[in-house]
């Protein structure tokens, strides 16, 4: 039932309009740095980054709680998953870029390693004080087996080895 209210909370959210249409300024680095290839979105609400990354030649892969901010996202590669209970529902699939942005599930982080090909980006922007956050140092922590490409406060670029 926990898990049914929150999907109420957010598609009631996604509904009324009023989600950000400009991509992150983490994902338009990553666009820049990182050649077009294919990237999973986790969490990616309405779609603004995944829209973005597709427009440049991604192949993009987009998974989301609420079913009704992937109505909005209208690309070819959408799944529903609840991210905090369940894994990434793909598997034998290498990605060359995975974003998470404004998602804090902590475990989401190793899977994102799992999922990135060597030299694959793993780009995560969180906040870093307040309800729902992450110290910037456990955030940087979080990927052994990477090399920390940048960082900025509440963001990170992790390269796989």
């Amino acid at each position: 039932m926990g898990a049914y209210c929150i999907r109420v909370d957010w598609d009631s959210r996604y509904r009324a309009g009023g989600a950000p249409n400009e991509p992150h300024p983490l994902v338009i680095d990553i666009a820049k740095m990182v050649p077009p290839g294919r990237a999973l979105d986790l969490a990616c609400g309405a779609g603004r980054n995944a829209r973005y990354l597709h427009d440049r030649g991604w192949s993009v892969t987009a998974i989301d709680l609420s079913l009704e901010a992937l109505q909005l996202v209208r690309l070819p590669r959408i799944a529903a998953a609840d991210l905090e209970r369940s894994f990434i529902p793909i598997r034998d699939v290498l990605f060359d870029a995975i974003i998470i942005i404004n998602f804090l599930h902590r475990p989401l982080f190793a899977e994102a390693s799992r999922l990135v090909r060597p030299g694959g980006a793993i780009g995560v922007a969180i906040l870093t004080s307040g309800p729902f956050s992450l110290p910037q140092n456990e955030l940087r922590g979080s990927f052994e087996g990477c090399r920390i490409a940048f960082e900025r406060e509440g963001q990170i670029l992790a390269i796989k080895r």
